[in-house]
């Protein structure tokens, strides 16, 4: 992740600390905090937001000079919230794989999950 994409979340951390923040942009920082702590090979997203966070979610995403992202979610809603990014102007690029570390009550490792990886 690029130093203004960290800057961005950190500042909407910042900000969170004063006064709530709405759903799409609170789900866009959860995505990015997990990306961050679990040193993922891409920004990956392994829960999407409900259907009607995901226009503040993307713009969020925007504004924070993600440019793609992998999708990993494997909820019931997925196939409606692929349909919503593809709505925001999200194209998706194909199948991917993301490796992340795991942390584990048995010691620590990398695992790799299946996702697809969308434009913004």
């Amino acid at each position: 992740m690029t130093e203004q994409t960290n800057a961005h979340f950190r500042a909407l951390e910042q900000a969170s600390n004063e006064s709530p923040i709405a759903d799409g942009k609170h789900r866009a920082y959860i995505a990015w905090f997990n990306s961050f702590r679990n040193q993922s090979s891409a920004f990956e997203v392994n829960d999407l937001p409900w259907p009607r966070d995901i226009h503040e979610f993307v713009e969020t995403l925007r504004a924070a000079g993600i440019t793609e992202f992998a999708v990993t979610d494997r909820s019931t809603g997925l196939m409606e919230g692929l349909h919503k990014l593809a709505t925001e102007g999200c194209t998706m690029q194909g199948l991917c794989t993301v490796t992340r570390s795991e942390f584990r009550w048995g010691g620590d490792g990398t695992e790799e999950y299946q996702g697809i990886l969308f434009r913004t």
